[in-house]
């Protein structure tokens, strides 16, 4: 017995199997991190994108409503994040009219929750909270 106990002692034959089998999910952890940040400042540039994309339209549309640039920021986001079929209602857009003496300020924030929709991949597996997006911007409207 204590010949083969000795003999088990020295055979180094499955160790770098069960070092992998410790580092794989460290390392699977790290992959999959880097695709979430990843992915989380593409929506982030997706969403600053239509906000942006909003407020040329106000500025070019004098008459604009503040329901027609809000259809506005969800169109943008609609045609650009097709892959991650978004709900609408994970979406909230406000514009918000400030007067000047020549011009009109119209601030346009959207702010978009990962509570919803396939924006949570990570945040199921690990206790991670919920992110909140936000994107805002000026437009100067001519009177």
């Amino acid at each position: 017995m204590s010949h083969l106990l000795q003999r088990l002692t020295r055979d180094r034959s499955g160790t770098a199997m069960i070092e992998f089998a410790f580092a794989l999910p460290v390392i699977l952890l790290i992959v999959l991190g880097c695709l979430e940040f990843g992915r989380y400042y593409w929506i982030r540039n997706t969403l600053e994108l239509a906000v942006e994309e909003a407020a040329r339209f106000a500025t070019l549309n004098k008459n604009a409503t503040q329901a027609d640039i809000q259809t506005r920021v969800r169109d943008v986001l609609d045609r650009t994040v097709r892959i991650q079929s978004f709900n609408e209602s994970d979406v909230t857009v406000t514009v918000v009219a400030t007067a000047g003496s020549n011009v009109t300020f119209k601030t346009i924030t959207a702010t978009m929750s990962t509570n919803g929709g396939n924006l949570r991949f990570m945040t199921n597996i690990l206790p991670v909270q919920m992110l909140r997006l936000e994107a805002r911007t000026r437009a100067v409207v001519p009177n």
